[in-house]
């Protein structure tokens, strides 16, 4: 398995911060409620947790420290212990925006985006400058694709509240490269975020930025003369243990052998193919996906071009791993790395088909690029983008000003019945019921090697078996603890019957996006599909037709 959860710009400028409490509510005249959001800002929550329920003993009806206890809890993880304390909260004051906008919060990370939805609305209903309920919105609207909504709930925030250290965050995303790097520094030197991993990979970006400030963007564009395309895929493993799919590429006219991995980011290689490739490095940089041996290191690196079947890019952004080998090849490419095309992983047929996204209505032609970094691109970069290819007049045209600004999805009519996802950069979260549960969120995720339930749902949803023979890895190494339960699993038009599914703790990759990942749909099942992705729209499509399926995968 090599699910790649790595650090991305979406991923850091939304994630709840340790912003001191006071400025996720109204500011506190009480010295001890004062305190007790010190410790919080410090990240002492356990401290915190303690001093916040101090103040509830004394009076019950105390906002601040029931909003400060619910985060507490909520980076501690302790997720239905903080939905708890903000469901009694409000049955005494129903009415409370900072309350409501903190029940959005608990909802969101808990993976219940409608209700969270819901509750962000009823807090902007009661108060319209509720900056929580604002950036709640817009990390939510962002994962359903709805970048325009998210957009504009982004701009209240920071029109209400420029200078909340988690609004300027958040809006470093809409910066132009040259003001976001001291823009981040800045708010670095004031927010001292406690998460290691968190503070980590800001401060390589920051050293990204500060590398590629003065240069023009690596924008990974298409040179050659090919609107579609096809490749074959391969299996990875041997006749009695298949690992996952494969697909060849050039980097650099070197080849590599790459695992194609819908829940990895962008193309990341070892040092070994960059080496040989002549790969330009830019900074270091820190991963962190499947395994218990925490973040492995690396570096982002520029390859000139990169050949994928008849496609061929150049000034590509890639990531490269200090390891000789990624997941037992030379590397891994994820499927949003062709976020501009129409992706057909038709594995029974074991073909990767790239053809053009439907056009909308008002653009006369798609672009056509590679993600080669696995990043969501901010809406100053679509900017500069526009202008380094020729366009600055049009670009800063006052008569076509929302032509740049991010658009929400389309869903054209031959797509009507495709399902709708949840993205989280990379990620693509589809919504699935485990045993006639509410809908919870699985990673779509061929880099898997089967179906996986997470051990929190498992314990919700079945009982759960120890499983000491099992052996699970990805790009953190191997996990101690699996376990396994029964379920039938539905998502999409299709239910998989009773069956073994691999349980294991996916507490740190739901930690890392700020939503629960309930479980990963792995190559397993996925090996008997036709997956149809539209990235840039949030849609995908499951088809599975018997007559198409080996028997081995029948």
């Amino acid at each position: 398995m090599c699910s790649l959860i790595r650090f991305v710009l979406f991923a850091v400028l939304f994630l709840p911060s340790s912003a001191p409490v006071a400025d996720l509510k109204e500011p506190a005249p009480d010295p001890a409620l004062a305190d007790a959001d010190l410790l919080y800002r410090s990240g002492k929550f356990s401290e915190a947790e303690i001093s916040y329920q101090s103040l509830l003993k004394k009076d019950p009806t105390l906002v601040g420290a029931q909003v400060g206890l619910a985060h507490s809890m909520l980076r501690q993880q302790k997720i239905d212990e903080a939905f708890e304390v903000v469901n009694n909260a409000l049955a005494s004051r129903p009415a409370s925006a900072v309350l409501l906008a903190t029940k959005g919060d608990v909802q969101f990370r808990r993976g219940e985006m409608a209700a969270a939805e819901t509750s962000y609305l009823a807090a902007k209903k009661t108060d319209p400058k509720q900056v929580r309920a604002c950036l709640g919105l817009a990390r939510l609207y962002s994962s359903y694709s709805l970048y325009r909504k998210a957009y504009d709930q982004l701009q209240s925030a920071h029109l209400i509240a420029p200078d909340d250290l988690e609004v300027q965050r958040a809006w470093l995303g809409m910066l132009p490269r040259k003001d976001r790097a001291a823009a981040l520094e800045a708010y670095l030197a004031a927010a001292h975020p406690d998460d290691e991993e968190e503070t980590q990979w800001m401060h390589e970006y920051l050293d990204l930025l500060e590398a590629t400030v003065d240069k023009p963007i690596h924008a990974c564009r298409l040179v050659s003369k090919v609107e579609r395309t096809e490749a074959n895929l391969r299996t990875i493993g041997d006749s009695r243990y298949v690992r996952g799919i494969g697909l060849d590429a050039e980097i650099n006219k070197r080849k590599a052998h790459l695992l194609f991995d819908t829940g990895a980011g962008g193309i990341m290689v070892s040092r070994k193919i960059a080496d040989k490739a002549g790969l330009t490095r830019l900074s270091t940089r820190h991963y962190a996906g499947i395994g218990d041996k925490g973040l492995q290191s690396g570096y982002t690196a520029v390859a000139d071009h990169i050949r994928i079947g008849e496609l061929e890019f150049q000034d590509c952004v890639v990531s490269v791993s200090d390891a000789r080998s990624v997941a037992e090849e030379d590397g891994l490419i994820g499927a949003d790395v062709f976020n501009s095309y129409l992706v057909d992983i038709d594995l029974p047929e074991m073909r990767l088909d790239l053809s053009p996204l439907p056009k909308r209505p008002e653009d006369s032609v798609a672009p056509n690029s590679l993600n080669s970094e696995g990043e969501e691109q901010s809406n100053a970069e679509q900017k500069e983008e526009t202008a380094a290819q020729g366009q600055a007049t049009s670009a800063m045209s006052t008569s076509q000003p929302a032509r740049h600004l991010p658009r929400d999805r389309f869903v054209a009519p031959e797509m009507a019945n495709w399902t709708k996802v949840f993205r989280f950069s990379h990620l693509v979260l589809v919504p699935a019921s485990v045993n006639s549960s509410h809908d919870m969120l699985f990673g779509l995720d061929t880099g898997a090697f089967a179906n996986i339930l997470s051990l929190r749902a498992a314990r919700q949803m079945s009982k759960v078996s120890s499983e000491d023979w099992l052996r699970v890895g990805g790009l953190n190494g191997q996990v101690k603890k699996v376990y396994s339960a029964k379920a039938i699993l539905r998502f999409g038009h299709l239910q998989v019957p009773n069956m073994e599914i691999v349980t294991l703790d996916l507490s740190p990759q739901s930690r890392r996006i700020g939503t629960e990942v309930s479980g990963l749909l792995g190559y397993a099942m996925l090996r008997i599909l036709d997956v149809k992705l539209d990235y840039r729209d949030g849609l995908v499509d499951f088809e599975y037709d018997p007559k198409r399926v080996p028997l081995i995968g029948r």
